[in-house]
């Protein structure tokens, strides 16, 4: 069986600065990558083609362990002029927190043994010490065995969730809701697009592979006829968004 690479990225954790609204990922474009935050590692301009064709596991901690809220298909990636994105498609909103299958938590609980095993001796005091020690700048792929585990743990429970198990709204798949929650995210993802060097439609001017990210229009007309998706997860518009 060949094994897709998979790469874990330890999302932060709402902050409580007013205007914090925790942006990225931007599940409804299939990006990641556009605010810089993981520029200095996982994002790094020098390695950025290493994520080439890798599953993106998105790791989220909060009061109840760290969740896996969303594993990507297989991405590509775009280099602008000042930051890198990651893009995957189909598009899709990641479980909630509270539903997503369990990486670690401190009373030992998990949903996926050999991740467990894999970090049991790494010097910290709890679980989720020692998880965020191992992954909160790591940006090399799992071990084949942890990333099959993890790929067929995640897709069985995704392939089964129920609709209320996924997210509607992009804070659903935090653990608490952030201080200023972002009501216009499509206009927020467009102007990053501009500040990295994007062009109107989303292409960037420098980038040496990649294709365009998907726009907020076109998913609305590639997707305005797949209502039935949304049961899995995908997006689906009735209208675009003004």
């Amino acid at each position: 069986m060949t094994a897709t690479p998979i790469i874990l990225v330890h999302l932060r954790r709402p902050g409580r600065d007013a205007g914090e609204s925790r942006n990225d990922p931007f599940w409804e474009f299939g990006s990641f990558g556009c605010t810089r935050c993981h520029s200095k590692n996982l994002m790094h301009p020098r390695r950025i083609d290493e994520l080439e064709g890798a599953r993106l596991g998105f790791a989220q901690g909060g009061h109840d362990g760290f969740r896996l809220v969303h594993l990507t298909p297989p991405v590509r990636v775009l280099r602008h002029q000042d930051r890198c994105e990651a893009l995957w498609e189909p598009v899709a909103w990641p479980f909630t927190y509270a539903a997503a299958p369990l990486l670690v938590h401190n009373d030992g609980r998990t949903d996926f043994p050999l991740l467990a095993r894999m970090i049991h001796d790494i010097g910290r005091d709890s679980w989720e010490a020692r998880f965020s020690s191992a992954f909160r700048t790591r940006r090399s792929p799992l071990p084949r065995a942890v990333g099959l585990q993890i790929a067929a743990t995640f897709d069985a429970r995704r392939r089964r969730a129920k609709p209320e198990a996924i997210a509607t709204e992009y804070w659903h798949a935090l653990p608490w809701a952030p201080p200023s929650i972002n009501r216009k995210r499509s206009q927020t993802y467009r102007a990053l697009q501009r500040a990295a060097g994007a062009d109107s439609c989303g292409r960037a001017h420098a980038c040496r592979q990649g294709p365009a990210p998907p726009t907020y229009l076109g998913l609305a007309k590639r997707t305005r006829d797949r209502a039935h998706a949304s049961r899995a997860g995908e997006f689906t518009f009735e209208r675009a968004e003004q």
